[in-house]
């Protein structure tokens, strides 16, 4: 298997660059539908066949595997009732505080899950430079923070990444946009200079690592700084960061289950986790994805049900509505806490390195 690449140079190119693709489509869509909000067909597209399904199935790498839930129960149970808890009361003080925090917290999650995917890269091509190790850890934050803090300097735009009425903990003063791009692209031609240096003088070259890198600049770039559209905000940012991760928990699955002895602890997840079960797979994930948003749209956002439906939603109290937020976020936010556990190349995870194909790179 070529050392570039951690499946295989086709399916890690399709992978990256697929999402990418479709993204760069989703202008076109507003000649169908110049409406503020996302059109049902594209919420379902974008948002429930990628983005959702994908906090689903972390379900595959914890509580559906017997061998993990026996391993470390108190790190996939305990934080179920904490977090719900927390999620209850911060909603029951005050929504816009909840969804605020929950917005700071996602977007702190879709940076590290992208530098996850650099390291992966780095790892398989074996880089273990300390000044390399930095520059290209602050160079990806910043092609996230950096739109960010435009975000947080903008003072006509708002805080509004799930579109529930959030507001900004904090603002930048206008003043500050021009020291803001300085760093974005010092940082970004200072990263830039050193892979040219690395590939003519070196002769080392990480192709993985740049497609991760220019696809997470162009994402943010897009999605956070460019437009205020939230089809194209959620196709760039929402498609490059759901469809990786599935192919990777798939790929993890495939890998860990073709095994005869650990066959014998999951038939279903040796089932469904050969190629030809692909669609079974994604089935597994998708309809509770799909069931979560037409919950939450009916009882909490209520934006597409009301125009299909003939009759009208009961509506809720705002302890009930509260319980449910709670009940309902709960999978995106054991999601966004056991990412920073289960994909550690550590003794806490062993076996990783193989099912990820990279324990020749370590």
């Amino acid at each position: 298997m070529d050392s570039n690449w951690i499946f295989s140079k086709k399916f890690d190119l399709s992978i990256f660059l697929f999402p990418l693709a479709l993204a760069a489509l989703s202008p076109l869509t507003l000649l169908l539908d110049p409406s503020d909000n996302l059109p049902l067909w594209a919420f379902l597209l974008v948002v429930v066949s990628f983005d959702v399904a994908h906090v689903w199935a972390t379900l595959y790498r914890t509580y559906l595997d017997p061998i993990e839930l026996r391993r470390r129960k108190m790190l996939y149970l305990l934080p179920i009732p904490i977090f719900f808890y927390i999620s209850l009361r911060l909603h029951l003080y005050s929504p816009v505080l909840f969804w605020t925090l929950l917005d700071y917290v996602a977007i702190y999650h879709f940076i590290t899950q992208n530098y996850g995917f650099l390291a992966l890269y780095k790892m398989k091509k074996g880089e273990r430079s300390t000044f390399d190790y930095h520059l290209d850890k602050w160079t990806l934050w910043m092609g996230a923070l950096g739109p960010v803090l435009w975000w947080h300097a903008t003072p006509d735009r708002v805080f509004n990444w799930f579109s529930a009425g959030e507001s900004f903990i904090f603002r930048i003063d206008p003043a500050f946009i021009g020291d803001i791009t300085a760093v974005y692209f010092g940082l970004l031609g200072l990263y830039t200079a050193r892979q040219l240096y690395l590939w003519q003088v070196k002769r080392h070259f990480n192709p993985g690592k740049q497609i991760i890198m220019g696809g997470h600049y162009l994402t943010w770039g897009v999605g956070i700084y460019f437009t205020d559209n939230p089809l194209i905000s959620a196709a760039f940012l929402n498609l490059f960061h759901g469809i990786p991760f599935l192919a990777m928990v798939w790929f993890y699955c495939n890998r860990k289950w073709r095994d005869p002895e650990r066959k014998k602890r999951s038939r279903v997840l040796a089932f469904l986790s050969q190629p030809k079960n692909w669609f079974w797979f994604y089935l597994l994930i998708f309809i509770p994805a799909l069931l979560e948003e037409t919950l939450w749209d009916s009882f909490v956002w209520q934006v597409y049900l009301p125009d299909i439906l003939t009759t009208p939603l009961p509506g809720l109290n705002h302890f009930a509505i509260s319980v449910l937020v709670a009940l309902l976020s709960l999978p995106q936010i054991l999601h966004y806490f056991l990412d920073g556990w289960i994909w550690k190349f550590n003794k806490s995870n062993p076996g990783l390195p193989e099912f990820l194909n990279l324990a020749g790179g370590k």
